[in-house]
């Protein structure tokens, strides 16, 4: 998790999380940059069951969500992007787009002033923001699809649907499909070790990646077994943890530091102390933002877990 703050950190969650490789492109940016332009008027029903109708294809697109961001690039859309946040930081590039402000509470009144034809949003924690952009008239589409890999397609073909790139936004679902269908040949006779993913944890509460979530089906795509699987909303308990006891625990740094730093401050923590991964130093570190940040980059992560899990098949434990 990015931070460790329950608040932010269940919100952050839905975001999720993402730079997967499209076919042409080794960085998750697909070459394609010209649009398909929609015959009819595209109506679309999101997450909350708001049936928004779009015209013509959106010209002047804003994000509030890094993995939306994160995809609308994978598509070849970043032309089209005229606001962001200020934690949409990944690619590079998105640095030159103008920033909406805080992930939380963007200002509605720069989102206004660049005159969006569409703003596309995954957490209700904006709920205000939504209220008071479609108030103005702006249409916004919110998506959310967080507990599945499934629901990771679904959000990019929906962002395509939405943008008239319906095309590109199927040739990255099935690059990723392969990808994913390549580690899970190597991994699935292996047998599976215990694993807890570490969402959160400290004076705050213990979040992980519990069976609801579409990290539990990373893990399991990369042959891991998730001892959070029967907990929901991304809350597991201290004790349920030590009872459980996994063999390997997936650490990404917390929100504004590093992942020894992280790791310093977990491994003396009451309970976790205690686990058997701790005493065996089986705490791996992990880029939080293809985990968490759902979207092209999934497949990346299911990869990177998997060398995690079994090194002997797929390489160094280690980041790529």
């Amino acid at each position: 998790m990015e931070c460790n703050h329950p608040v932010k950190t269940l919100l952050y969650m839905a975001f999720s999380v993402i730079c997967i490789l499209s076919p042409v492109s080794a960085m998750g940016q697909s070459e394609h940059t010209s649009l398909e332009i929609p015959l009819t008027a595209i109506t679309y029903t999101d997450s909350r069951g708001v049936s928004i109708t779009l015209s013509d294809i959106p010209r002047k697109i804003i994000s509030l969500s890094p993995n939306v961001t994160e995809t609308l690039f994978a598509l070849g859309l970043q032309e089209r992007i005229v606001g962001r946040t200020d934690y949409c930081t990944y690619p590079a590039e998105t640095a030159s787009i103008a920033s909406m402000g805080d992930l939380f509470s963007p200002s509605v009144e720069k989102i206004l002033s660049m005159d969006p034809d569409l703003v596309i949003v995954s957490t209700l924690g904006q709920s205000q923001t939504i209220e008071a952009i479609e108030s103005i008239g702006v249409p916004v589409a919110f998506i959310d699809e967080q507990d599945s890999m499934e629901g990771t397609y679904r959000i990019i073909l929906d962002i395509a649907r939405l943008t008239g790139t319906e095309t590109q936004g199927n040739q990255i679902v099935a690059s990723m499909k392969e990808r994913i269908e390549e580690v899970v040949a190597k991994v699935s006779t292996q047998p599976a070790p215990s694993v807890y993913y570490v969402a959160g944890f400290g004076e705050w509460g213990d979040f992980g990646a519990t069976g609801d979530t579409y990290i539990h089906d990373l893990i399991i795509l990369a042959g891991g077994r998730n001892v959070a699987e029967k907990a929901n909303s991304w809350s597991f308990q201290l004790e349920l943890l030590v009872e459980s006891d996994p063999s390997i625990i997936v650490l990404p740094p917390s929100w504004d530091s590093t992942f020894e730093e992280t790791r310093r401050q977990f491994v003396v923590s009451n309970g976790y102390k205690n686990l058997t991964a701790v005493k065996t130093g089986r705490i791996y570190p992990i880029d939080s933002t293809i985990v968490e940040r759902q979207g092209p980059r999934s497949a990346q992560a299911v990869e990177a877990l998997a060398r995690i899990f079994h090194p002997n098949l797929m390489g160094t434990g280690e980041n790529p």
